[in-house]
């Protein structure tokens, strides 16, 4: 066998290639608090998306119900005047 086969058997994750990190269930507990961490990030992020596309709606329905006024106002002198 060459040094490179050698080398590649010892690092092959194995039944007990978990002994290759002393630490291990330290790293697997980080492993699990990232992984926490994403899905929390995950979430908020889509609740933040959608406050602000329903932000958004709110926006354009008092905008559309603003200019309804205004044109029915605008309207309503107008054909007072006639």
């Amino acid at each position: 066998m060459s040094k490179h086969e050698i080398r590649l058997r010892r690092q092959k994750f194995g039944a007990r290639g978990s002994d290759r990190f002393r630490n291990y269930s330290e790293v697997l507990q980080r492993h699990e608090r990232e992984v926490r961490l994403r899905k929390i990030i995950r979430v908020f992020t889509f609740l933040f998306i959608i406050m602000i596309v329903v932000m958004l709606i709110v926006i354009v329905v008092r905008v559309e119900k603003r200019m309804d006024k205004k044109s029915s106002q605008i309207e309503s002198i107008n054909s007072s005047r006639s």
